[in-house]
């Protein structure tokens, strides 16, 4: 299904994932964002695909003691998967070969535009599973996160048909394509649950990871 796109990029998210939280962009920095933003929205055409399923459905045990951890008291996943689309990804490879410092902008906008566009899409369907189904959601789990396989990709996937669904497919290396899309897990139950996010110990980026490198994590961002 089609998504909607926001009339703009949260820029301090941007900027944040650029290293340069709480930055002050001089006339020429906010030249450039004003240009990566309009180029992003431009090009990207945002799709989602959903489906509630039977926790039974997809394979979770065995995916992680954080996963594990996140489902408790679910009887039911919402599968999500969401892209931007495949123009995107030709902008950013064009710019990543013309104007490095205008890809790593426009880059940047677009991880953020994709968040925005699966934030709103989580908001919708958390009031209407609580008013239509009567069930809570906890927040978005992604596979590669904590100690969840990147591999629970394939059959996420193949659960929600996202080739059919909105164009996005899983690469042998349990990737996503086009780039700018992602995919999530939230549980679902009769009663209020919230989750559990995974912290740095399992975390497959603890060793490389930007905001540990600088004191925080993506928790503190």
């Amino acid at each position: 299904m089609q998504r909607p796109k926001p009339a703009v990029i949260d820029r301090a998210t941007a900027l944040r994932y650029m290293g340069a939280a709480g930055w002050q962009p001089d006339a020429a920095a906010t030249a450039l964002l004003d240009k990566a933003e309009a180029l992003v929205l431009d090009a990207a055409t945002p799709r989602a695909a959903l489906r509630l399923l039977p926790r039974s459905a997809l394979p979770t045990e065995g995916q992680g003691n954080d996963l594990r951890r996140h489902l408790e008291g679910c009887s039911h996943l919402l599968l999500m998967a969401a892209t931007l689309g495949g123009e995107l990804d030709k902008l950013l490879r064009r710019l990543e070969l013309s104007d490095i410092a205008l890809a790593t902008a426009a880059d940047a906008m677009a991880s953020v535009l994709l968040e925005q566009v699966c934030d709103a899409l989580e908001a919708e369907q958390r009031t209407y599973f609580l008013q239509q189904r009567g069930l809570y959601l906890t927040g978005r789990y992604a596979p590669g996160y904590g100690d969840c396989p990147l591999a629970l990709n394939d059959e996420l996937c193949l659960a929600i048909d996202t080739v059919r669904g909105c164009g996005l497919a899983v690469t042998e290396q349990h990737l996503l394509s086009p780039r700018k899309s992602t995919t999530a897990i939230l549980g679902a139950a009769d009663h209020p649950v919230t989750g559990y996010r995974a912290g740095c110990a399992t975390c497959h980026l603890q060793k490389k990871c930007a905001y540990r490198k600088r004191g925080i994590t993506c928790a503190d961002s």
